[in-house]
């Protein structure tokens, strides 16, 4: 079982949610951390975890941080926030956390919830694609409103927890719908793929514009690293040429 401890409870009215937890490239995790930051949003509940199941050590002396998931409240933009520090692997402990939120969504009269994460592509465009899934109609038929949002379209599954959270929305009534962005390494953090997803969430919530300079410099340095990891890669491949020579 989960235990949650409430702080207060936001008043609120005719409020959206965000909802999502680290996913492939930490596409989710780079959303909700900038959102979190830039939209200056306020703890008001958590969620405590039985994770992880180990401590760490450092010359001998052991370090214990239990794991949480954390609701946010942002007043001046009249939106609510969830999200934590893992996508939890076990079914049963995924439907926990995902009934938990959707529980508190209840209980806030959220209007319409937004998921956020990755979509593996074997190639990404140089603006990543921003695609589309929602647990009603209506929801689709919204979206195409915006140019650079596509509907996700064939069969397949949306795993995890920004997927199945939909599935639990539409079993209590609640809109729901998810912004998915390209990517084609699900190991390698991905903010350029954050960032076209916040842009696009931004023009569908009517956020006001922030900075999103953090994102820009983390991409700056993964390219470098790519960069240095494809030059590393060519002088190994020359001197395996030369050496069978």
């Amino acid at each position: 079982m989960l235990g949650t401890k409430v702080y207060y409870y936001p008043k609120v009215n005719d409020t959206n949610m965000v909802a999502a937890l680290p996913d492939m490239g930490n596409v989710a995790g780079l959303c909700m951390n900038t959102l979190v930051n830039k939209l200056n949003a306020k703890l008001f509940a958590e969620i405590y975890a039985y994770w992880p199941p180990y401590v760490t050590y450092k010359d001998g002396l052991t370090y214990y941080k239990q794991s949480t998931y954390r609701f946010y409240h942002c007043n001046e933009s009249n939106l609510l926030i969830f999200t934590g520090d893992f996508n939890p692997s076990d079914p049963r402990r995924l439907y926990e956390v995902c009934y938990e939120v959707v529980n508190m969504a209840q209980r806030l009269n959220v209007k319409r919830l937004y998921s956020v994460g990755a979509a593996l592509r074997a190639s990404v465009s140089a603006e990543p694609s921003i695609f589309c899934a929602a647990n009603k109609k209506h929801l689709l038929d919204y979206v195409k409103a915006y140019s650079n949002i596509h509907i996700l379209e064939g069969e397949g599954h949306i795993t995890g927890f920004n997927g199945l959270i939909l599935g639990i929305c539409y079993e209590r009534g609640i809109d729901a719908l998810c912004l998915l962005g390209e990517i084609d390494n699900p190991e390698i953090i991905q903010p350029r793929t954050a960032k076209s997803i916040l842009i696009a969430l931004i023009k569908i919530l009517g956020l006001k514009e922030f900075s999103m300079e953090e994102l820009d410099e983390e991409e700056r340095r993964k390219r470098f690293m790519e960069e240095q990891l494809r030059y590393m890669s060519s002088v190994v491949d020359r001197e395996r040429h030369n050496i069978y020579y």
